[in-house]
């Protein structure tokens, strides 16, 4: 028989919690005195707003939802039967909606795993019927202020643990756009945020208020307060002092019910029968989520102000489903999450990806070398805290191999014990965000036995481009520097610029280097030709528009619906290369093209070397020069640093064309606040207002003499 212990602690009498909304979000005096918090408004005449339809599941004419339940008089005789029938009948539900083209959002495939641990954070393992029990608490409370379906935005500033899963799927659940803020971010960046998004709500943690109160008060917004306490209604101790502990006298107090109920059980009020049809109750259906948006994510503003990017909840099925497919994650898989939140590769891949499959994510507050080697090898923790997957950044992978040194590098048998343990209990580890220097995708497969996955993507389009995550023929084999073929669902298409010429790559389900193990059609010859030329993306993955900037959103886009994804790319023998952008990563330079991404790589690669941008400044003789702009590890003395050996160094990595005419040296290469260089402001700094520079001619070589057409 099943017992459904840990449910005990969530939400029992839902309708109660419904007519007292001011019981679900525990505010704190402080934030109360300081913020003046509207009183929630009522909702009536709201529901609707996002269209003439009505997307509620809500009515009054509710049935039981199993036959042989009476009312709630007489319980079921066999309360294992009865759950599995429930379950089976959620499911065929979902699958009859995802068969009518009507989109099933992560929040509410939670009820598919129920009890399954969904998230471990510093605060414990907690289930996917808390989590969704916890998000229905929330979602109420912003309901209140935003009215339920009206695509209002609803900014936020949580930490990497599950109250951000909570805040994020409470927004989905009231029909609300999810707007998520990076704590780190300065205080007038936040602000343009939350101004630009129209944000009617913003909820905080209790960590984050210093930053959150202020801004609301400031844009007089209400202020909402979020904490592990959504997930039982009492507050938890979360290791940090971010809660109380619960006494005995209040455990007894809490309201129970039978540890033998499911929690699909009509008495939970998380299903019931309307019109002979099971539902999901109080959540909005499948049509509003066919046509809603659910987020929007920032740019990094390397180009211009950040712009909003509109993703559709459209957008998100695409995402996961493609991903699922792809790298082949299911409710088997524990992924190590310590990525930011407030991109598509922490927030989509790392997060909702697992949780949408009923895999389970491990959320560390922050990208710590030590926790994760902890967690990769299962340090000092129980079998079903043990991680499968981990997805991070180069810059984590090179921290995480100064580690390793440090702590095993000495050590023979511990080397081979991480090298075998790793080969053997992790299944996949993803690299992303960044280009993957050669030095790092070496140096981790020897350590590791792994070679990195990498893909390729953008907050525009998510997930376009990946390697294969089966290895098994030289047409599905990861390449450093290479980052695959289109993933199913996604059109590629390369334009050289100069001809026009096309070629254009599909990806598709157990099609080329998708196919599953168990396909046995010999696999679809790959095109021969090689190309370069401007990347375009086309796909239900690909975004709605820019936030209010309906010119820059049409200027993105040709004439047959692809978007411009502004980066150079190649293809050569059956895998894809990205070059850089465009607009500053490619450089003409003597009459040759050159990349600068591919130079940043080769740099990278310099022992004595922290942080690396190379430029394309205007020059009189070459059109542009390549300059090479260098950060020194801390223990290398700038005045002891040979220039000339680099470039020596250098001509074993690049072809003579590519090595930079000049380098600058500099304590740290200027990023904006999320984390990216923006060239054209690091030019004109360095240059100041010179539209050409004049320097001496350089000596002549072969490799100087310019390309001819």
């Amino acid at each position: 028989m099943i017992k459904f212990a840990r449910a005990r602690r969530c939400l029992v009498d839902v309708a109660t919690s419904f007519a007292a909304p001011g019981n679900m979000v525990k505010l704190s005096q402080r934030t109360v005195a300081t913020m003046g918090l509207i009183s929630p408004r009522s909702t009536s005449g709201n529901c609707c707003s996002a269209g003439s339809r009505n997307y509620s599941t809500q009515a009054d004419n509710r049935k039981p939802a199993t036959k042989d339940f009476d009312d709630g008089d007489r319980p079921p005789s066999d309360p294992e039967a009865v759950h599995a029938d429930l379950l089976k009948r959620l499911s065929k539900l979902y699958d009859q909606e995802l068969s009518r083209n009507l989109i099933v959002p992560p929040f509410k495939r939670a009820l598919l795993y129920g009890q399954k641990a969904a998230v471990r954070d510093q605060a414990g393992d907690f289930t996917f019927i808390q989590l969704y029990e916890a998000v229905k608490r929330l979602a109420v409370q912003i309901s209140h202020h935003c009215g339920s379906a009206s695509q209002s935005r609803v900014a936020f500033l949580c930490p990497n643990n599950i109250t951000y899963v909570i805040t994020q799927w409470a927004c989905w659940f009231s029909g609300q756009i999810a707007v998520p803020l990076n704590p780190k971010y300065p205080a007038d960046l936040l602000e343009y945020y939350v101004k630009d998004s129209d944000a009617s709500l913003l909820i905080s943690t209790t960590e984050f208020l210093a930053s959150a109160e202020p801004l609301a008060a400031k844009l007089q917004k209400p202020l909402l307060l979020a904490s592990h306490e959504l997930m039982t209604g009492f507050p938890v101790t979360n290791g940090n002092g971010g809660g109380q502990s619960v006494s005995p006298d209040q455990q007894q107090q809490q309201p129970s019910l039978d540890a033998d109920i499911s929690y699909l059980d009509p008495r939970r009020e998380n299903l019931v029968q309307l019109n002979d049809t099971l539902v999901v109750e109080s959540a909005l259906n499948g049509e509003f989520y066919r046509d809603a948006n659910a987020m929007i994510l920032y740019t990094s503003g390397t180009t211009g102000k950040p712009k909003g990017v509109v993703l559709s909840y459209a957008n998100l099925d695409a995402q996961l489903s493609a991903l699922a497919h792809a790298w082949q994650v299911t409710s088997a898989d524990s992924i190590l999450h310590a990525l930011p939140l407030n991109h598509v590769h922490g927030t989509i891949n790392a997060l909702n990806l697992p949780l949408a499959t009923g895999a389970k994510c491990v959320m560390l507050p922050k990208f710590d070398s030590s926790s994760v080697w902890s967690y990769l090898l299962n340090v000092n923790m129980t079998t079903k805290e043990r991680v499968n997957v981990f997805m991070g950044v180069p810059t984590m992978y090179g921290l995480l191999m100064r580690e390793y040194d440090s702590v095993f590098g000495r050590n023979a048998r511990m080397c081979d014990y991480v090298k075998t343990h790793c080969k053997n209990k992790i299944r996949l580890m993803i690299s992303g965000s960044a280009p993957l220097p050669g030095t790092i995708f070496d140096r981790w497969q020897e350590i590791t036995g792994h070679r990195l996955l990498e893909r390729y993507g953008m907050t525009e389009i998510g997930m376009a481009i990946s390697n294969p995550y089966l290895q098994d023929t030289e047409q599905r084999s990861r390449r450093q520097g290479c980052v695959g073929m289109p993933l199913p669902g996604v059109s590629v298409r390369i334009v050289e610029p100069d001809s026009g010429h096309k070629l254009t790559l599909e990806g598709k389900e157990n099609e080329g280097i998708w196919r599953t193990s168990e396909t046995k059609e010999p696999a679809e010859a790959l095109p021969t030709e090689t190309i370069s030329g401007q990347l375009h993306v086309k796909g239900r993955s690909v975004f709605r528009e820019y936030w209010k900037r309906p010119a820059e959103t049409a200027a993105e886009f040709d004439g047959d619906g692809w978007f411009r994804t502004g980066d150079t790319a190649s293809y050569e023998n059956g895998t894809i290369r990205i070059l850089g952008r465009t607009s500053v990563d490619i450089i003409k330079s003597g009459g040759f093209k050159l990349s600068a991404l591919e130079i940043e790589t080769a740099l990278h690669e310099h022992p004595d070397t922290t942080d690396v941008a190379v430029l394309g400044v205007p020059d009189e003789t070459w059109g542009q020069r390549v300059v090479a702009v260098i950060s020194l590890r801390q223990d290398v003395a700038p005045e002891t640093f040979s220039i000339p050996k680099l470039l020596v160094w250098l001509e074993q990595k690049l072809p003579k064309q590519a090595i930079p005419k000049e380098v600058r040296l500099v304590e740290e290469v200027p990023r904006n606040a999320m984390g990216k260089i923006n060239k054209k402001e690091l030019t004109a700094k360095l240059y100041g207002s010179e539209t050409t520079a004049q320097p001496k001619p350089p000596v002549p070589s072969s490799g100087d003499e310019a390309e001819k057409a």
